[in-house]
Parts: structure tokens; C-alpha cells; sequence
């Protein structure tokens, strides 16, 4: 009878242990808060180049490889209905709604339908909302979480359908879609989309001042009217940096009781890498690792919180050449790539439209302190790889970066997007998804399921 007994204890024990096992399982999966982290344009090479020149010029890690050592990675990859090679429009589609889509769509289906994002879905299910970007908030990327359009280029619309998304954070820059032309923006529907938000509950900043004392539980930052700058030339102007801004976006998203969804974008490491800048590329690259060190410290002490970084396709082509003009296999000159002043945006200012020999000479010495031989002005003043490939090099850039690339000992393949495969991390709950080959697609139903929706 004792042995019985002892025997049906074992085995409820078991049972409970089990129930209590599976239970536990299932409230670790379920994610209250997903911050999302996307390099516009990152791809693997800018993440070691940058890696580099952290451990080795600055003495630091990135804290993004410390998400990697402690949380999981996989390989993304990122092709499209009709394409190969992608773009942020579509990609930031397929990651937001988990639906392949055609070039240059925004949340917008094969049918013309709009899909649903899973910012909307989060929105739906009472949580706060929130997308920032060092790009223009109109753009591609957090334009594809909380707007419906068949084009990218439509900003004027996007603008109109982020000020009634409900989206409690909306940063960034072009605010010149937000006036009307007479208000020095590009609107022609004379709407001032400014004052329209303010009646929609918004709280309108531009200013980092202006976004750090800013009160309400929604704030509308437009920092820029184009664009918001490169961090390299962002010292001594009144714009946030992107970790200022993520932290800003963690304090007033916390508060809602039910969690929160939050995309943020390094949106210039893309821009820099289409003008094959690594100066503007590494220094962006930094400035994007300084906000996830943001988002990770909130992780950390909220571990209901599920921290994804990854990036929409590859910009540039990017390599790390081994061999200088007078050494061989020695790498990135790390060294000379800290002597860069400026992003290539300041230095073509300076150069304008058709500029002489001397006066190529001049800017890349002040810029890169670098004394180039006649033969690489040549190619510059001559565009010779625009040339050679104008498909993929548009731009004079390509030709400048040519020329410096024995300098530098950095080589790019191209000034447009590639197909180089990704990287996605992920820590917190649902992180246990991520592993292997994964398409961009799959981001959505991962977030998806790590909420419980």
C-alpha cells in the first residue's frame, strides 16, 4: 500500500513538475516589448569593418557582438517577387508583414491590397507604437511598419497616413513632407501636416532639446528637413543622436501597461554606403551600436523585452583589402580612416559640380589628409569607374573611393544594394526561433508568435 502510494506521489509530482515545466515555457516565449534594431544598408562587412576599428582604434567592443555571444544569430536572406537584389521598401515590407512583395512597395500586397504590419497588430492589441530613424521618417523603412502606398516615393502620403497611425513616437527627419510649399516644405496641397498632428495629440519637437523635455505620450520629432546628418558631421548641431532619440522612445513607450513595439533604424549607414564613404559608414555604424547599447540596457532589466538586430539588405559591396602601395597582407588602415573629417555629403559641397585638379587635390587633403598622385586625380576628375560601370556607379563618389582605396585599404563593389546575406540576432523571448538560414519574411511570424498574436 506504502509503495503504492509513494509510487502515485512519484508520478504526480512528475506530472506537476511537467505542467509547471510547460507552463513555464510558455510565459518565458511570450514577449511584453520587441525592439526592433535595423542597419539600413548594413551588411556583414560593415559590421567587421566597424568591429575593427572599434577594437583596435578606439580599445571597445560592440555591444551588438555581445548580443550575439549572449542571445542567438542566424542568416537572413532577403529576395523578393521580382527581384534578387532588394531594396528598404520592400524589405522592410516583408520583415513587417511577412509577405513577398514587389519592388519599391510599401505594406502594400501582390493584390494592391494593404497588408497588415506588425505594428499595427501591436497597436491593435493595446500597446504603444513607436519608429525612429536617422533617415527621414518618410522613408522606406518606418515608412513600411505604419503606411500603405504602391511606391516609396509617394512621402507626401506616407507623411499624411504617420500623423494618423497612432504610432506614439514618430522620429526623424524630411520634414519639408510635412509644409506646405509655402511653409519652405514640398507639400502643394498647402496642408501644414505640423498643426494637423498637434490636433491629432501630438506633441511636435525639432530639436534634441525640444525631444528631451517634451511631456505626452505622443511625440512627433522632426530633427531635419531633409535628412538628418551623418554622425561624423553632426557635432555642434541642435539634432539628437540615435541613441538619444531610442532612449527618448524607451522612456515614453514603457509607460503603457500592456508593452510596446519600437522599430529603429540606423537609416545613414545605407546612404553612406551608396556614396562609399567608410568614414560616414563606420562612424554610423558606431552611432547605431551606441543605441542598441540603449535598447540592451532596457533588455536587460526588462527581460519580458525581445531585442532583434538585423538590417534590410547590403549597400556598397564592401570588402577589406589586404595589400597597401608598399605592404602586403596588413588590412584596413585604421589608423587613416581616423583622420577623416567629414562625410563625403560635406566634402562634394566643397568639391561642387566640376571641379580642377588642384582643387581635388585640395579637398581630399583637407578631408582625408591624404596627397593623391596625378594619375588617381586623373580618374577622379574623369569618373573613370562611372565610366566603366555606370549602372553601378553613378556617382563621381565611386571614383574618389577608388582612388583612396590603397590608402584606406577598403574596396567597394558597387554604389547600390546587393544580395550578400544578413545577419539577424536576437535575445529575450522568442529569440529561440532564430537559427540557420532564415528568409526576412519569417521576422514577422517570429515577433508575431514571441507576442502570442
Amino acid at each position: 500500500m506504502i509503495g503504492k502510494m509513494r509510487k502515485l506521489f512519484t508520478g504526480s509530482i512528475i506530472v506537476i513538475t511537467l505542467v509547471l515545466s510547460f507552463a513555464s515555457l510558455s510565459f518565458a516565449a511570450q514577449a511584453k516589448n520587441i525592439i526592433l534594431m535595423i542597419g539600413d544598408g548594413m551588411g556583414p562587412s560593415h559590421v567587421q569593418a566597424t568591429w575593427l576599428y572599434a577594437t583596435r582604434q578606439l580599445g571597445k567592443n560592440l555591444v551588438m557582438t555581445e548580443v550575439m555571444e549572449k542571445g542567438r544569430i542566424a542568416f537572413v536572406v532577403n529576395d523578393t517577387l521580382d527581384s534578387t537584389v532588394t531594396e528598404s521598401a520592400e524589405a522592410a515590407t516583408q520583415m513587417a508583414t511577412g509577405v513577398k512583395v514587389h519592388v519599391k512597395a510599401i505594406s502594400v500586397g501582390p493584390d494592391g491590397n494593404a497588408l497588415k504590419t506588425i505594428l499595427e497588430m501591436a497597436r491593435e492589441k493595446g500597446k504603444a507604437t513607436g519608429l525612429v530613424t536617422t533617415s527621414g521618417i518618410t522613408d522606406a523603412t518606418p515608412a513600411a511598419f505604419a503606411a500603405h502606398v504602391d511606391k516609396r516615393s509617394k512621402e507626401g502620403i506616407i507623411a499624411e497616413q504617420l500623423i494618423r497611425s497612432g504610432a506614439n513616437i514618430l522620429f526623424g527627419g524630411r520634414k519639408v513632407f510635412f509644409l506646405p510649399e509655402a511653409g519652405k516644405g514640398r507639400r502643394k496641397d498647402g496642408r501644414n501636416l505640423l498643426n494637423e498632428a498637434r490636433q491629432n495629440g501630438y506633441v511636435v519637437v525639432e530639436t534634441a532639446e525640444g525631444m528631451k523635455k517634451a511631456q505626452g505620450e505622443k511625440i512627433l520629432g522632426l530633427f531635419n528637413n531633409g535628412n538628418m546628418l551623418f554622425e561624423i558631421d553632426r557635432k555642434g548641431s541642435q539634432e539628437p543622436s540615435l541613441a538619444e532619440m531610442t532612449a527618448k522612445a524607451l522612456e515614453v513607450l514603457s509607460r503603457n501597461k500592456d508593452g510596446f513595439f519600437l522599430m529603429v533604424e540606423a537609416g545613414r549607414i545605407d546612404h553612406a554606403a551608396h556614396h562609399n564613404d567608410i568614414g560616414a559608414v563606420i562612424s554610423d555604424t558606431l552611432a547605431f551600436d551606441e543605441a542598441i547599447k540603449v535598447a540592451y540596457e532596457f533588455q536587460k532589466k526588462n527581460p519580458n523585452t525581445f531585442l532583434i538586430i538585423t538590417a534590410d539588405h547590403e549597400t556598397g559591396g564592401l570588402v577589406v583589402l589586404p595589400h597597401s602601395y608598399t605592404s602586403e597582407g596588413i588590412g584596413m588602415n585604421l589608423e587613416a580612416i581616423s583622420k577623416i573629417k567629414a562625410s563625403h555629403e560635406m566634402r562634394n559641397k566643397e568639391l561642387g559640380k566640376d571641379p580642377n585638379p588642384e582643387k581635388i587635390k585640395e579637398v581630399i587633403k583637407k578631408y582625408y589628409d591624404i596627397d593623391l598622385k596625378d594619375e588617381e586625380v586623373k580618374a577622379i576628375k574623369e569618373n573613370t569607374i562611372g565610366k566603366l560601370d555606370p549602372r553601378h556607379f553613378y556617382n563621381m563618389d565611386g571614383s574618389i573611393a577608388f582612388a583612396l582605396r590603397l590608402y584606406h585599404r577598403i574596396g567597394w563593389g558597387l554604389e547600390e544594394h546587393s544580395a550578400t546575406p544578413l545577419f539577424i540576432v536576437g535575445i529575450g523571448p522568442g529569440f529561440e526561433k532564430i537559427s540557420g538560414w532564415r528568409h526576412n519574411t519569417e521576422l514577422f511570424k517570429i515577433m508575431k508568435e514571441a507576442y502570442g498574436f
